[in-house]
């Protein structure tokens, strides 16, 4: 489908007569919502791996996104195993602080095309590397207006992290709904300030959504095959050929450093603090402190015993509104380029090991849970419907049935893939 959308609103640099500024967006959208090429320009045969056509794989057919929820462990995994490596992975954890500052706009963006932008910074290019990992060779798209949006995730938040800067503010501050302080809530990754822009009902995704874990500590991500109508808001309910509510499929993914998340940018996704074992994540946040030690030994230390994620969201054919590259004053302050030497995220092969034990639990309503694994301890079974607020969607909620004490028995980089019924995952409230 197709849709061009225009919008007037107030403009700050308005003329001080008080005229109005109209914005004009016009949006592509392929039949499942996600922005799509202009057929006017090259078909999907023709490109390379940098979006461009070329001529010699017009006769093959163009490969296709993996839209599928999975994770697997990147090249970061092993380098704290000996003191460089460890010293390198303290300086990545520390650029991270420094983009998380409240000072700061919310992500970044790093543009596909080559020509428009080569990476600064060790983090531009570990966005890049994501974007190129999941978007292979000869998928066509435009550079000009596809790249990765990035951005950090710290809990516990620093002294002048975003959510400690922000916390204290309008509790129903759209911007900041639905963070807590040891977890984030239920949202969909979309392009916030267009939808706001648009009165709040337009809801335009990435085509994936990445997390890259650089700590062991935390609570686990929880990505649920719910969908909202990119164009009302409104929940979608999915159904089968027959008419039947379709089954909800869910991973939860716990944290370990270099494990690496990947799904498809529509779905809904947490980190829900009250999935691990109480006073778990405090426990994994305490660190000796030996008389003597100097405050940036410990600033160090402090680091290491954080939930630390790097999250990059992939846009192919269309720049979220407002989104810009990290700011030019600010990245002399973040580690080069090669902060690793020759360092590649992903192994050439594809071939990558997964972070942990990896489980299948099938919830078939009535506390019944399946399962083959003869590892899962059958006392960990029994199922808790929880009930989650929604951010960034006022007082809405989200009822899941869970096996809570079997995810909280989990251990750091294990995956855990879930299948409700349809009818047995419920969302409430006014997108309902």
């Amino acid at each position: 489908m197709s849709e061009k959308k225009s919008e007037e609103h107030d403009d700050a640099a308005a003329p001080e007569e008080g005229g109005e500024t109209t914005i004009e967006f016009n949006l592509r959208l392929d039949a499942d919502g996600r922005t799509t090429y202009d057929p006017a320009v090259p078909s999907p045969s023709q490109s390379n791996h940098d979006g461009e056509p070329d001529a010699k794989k017009a006769k093959t057919s163009p490969p296709s996104l993996d839209y599928s929820t999975k994770t697997i462990m990147t090249n970061l995994a092993p380098l704290n195993g000996d003191a460089t490596t460890a010293k390198q992975l303290d300086e990545l954890l520390f650029d991270c602080e420094i983009t998380d500052s409240g000072l700061l706009p919310r992500t970044f963006w790093v543009s596909a095309n080559s020509d428009i932008q080569q990476p600064r910074c060790f983090l531009e290019k570990m966005a890049l590397e994501v974007f190129h990992k999941h978007v292979p060779s000869g998928f066509y798209y435009d550079p000009n207006t596809s790249g990765a949006e990035w951005w950090v995730q710290i809990r516990p938040s620093p002294p002048a992290g975003r959510y400690s800067m922000h916390a204290s503010a309008d509790a129903n501050d759209d911007d900041e709904a639905g963070v807590t302080k040891a977890g984030i809530s239920f949202h969909w990754d979309k392009d916030e300030d267009f939808r706001l822009l648009t009165g709040g009902s337009l809801y335009i995704h990435p085509h994936i959504s990445t997390v890259t874990y650089l700590t062991d500590l935390g609570a686990p991500t929880i990505v649920l095959s719910k969908r909202v109508d990119p164009m009302s808001g409104a929940y979608v309910t999915d159904t089968d050929d027959d008419g039947s509510v379709s089954n909800i499929d869910g991973l939860v993914s716990f944290p370990k450093q270099g494990k690496h998340l990947s799904f498809d940018g529509r779905y809904l996704h947490a980190a829900p603090s009250d999935l691990l074992r109480d006073g778990l994540f405090e426990e994994q946040c305490k660190f000796d402190k030996p008389d003597g030690m100097d405050k940036k030994e410990i600033k160090v230390l402090e680091r290491r015993h954080r939930r630390v994620s790097f999250l990059v969201n992939i846009w192919l054919n269309y720049h979220p509104y407002n989104v810009h590259i990290f700011p030019e004053t600010m990245i002399s302050n973040l580690s080069k380029v090669d902060l690793f030497g020759e360092f590649r995220m992903f192994n050439e092969s594809g071939e990558m090991t997964k972070g942990g034990e990896s489980i299948t639990l099938e919830l078939k309503g009535d506390d019944k849970v399946l399962c083959a694994e003869e590892s899962v301890d059958e006392a960990h079974l029994n199922v808790v419907t929880k009930t989650w607020p929604m951010g960034n969607c006022s007082n809405d909620s989200i009822d899941v049935p869970v096996p809570v004490e079997l995810i909280k028995s989990r251990n750091a980089g294990d995956d855990i893939t879930l299948i409700w019924r349809g009818e047995d995952v419920q969302l409430s409230g006014a997108s309902a």
